[in-house]
């Protein structure tokens, strides 16, 4: 994956979520994203259709 297409998944995530605060990309399986946020945390995300979720969210 190029730095573009990361750029645009991240950007995605920070639009639809409403984060306030930044994030990074550190891996994409399928639909599941794996992010690291400002404060160190690692969090993993699910796209579903146009939406994201925590994986929490959808179990």
């Amino acid at each position: 994956m190029d730095l573009t297409e990361e750029k645009r998944i991240v950007n995605e995530i920070l639009k639809d979520r409403a984060l306030s605060y930044s994030i990074e990309l550190l891996d994409v399986e399928g639909d599941k994203y794996t992010m690291r946020n400002t404060f160190g945390s690692t969090i993993i995300y699910k796209k579903k259709g146009n939406k994201y979720f925590l994986e929490d969210e959808l179990d």
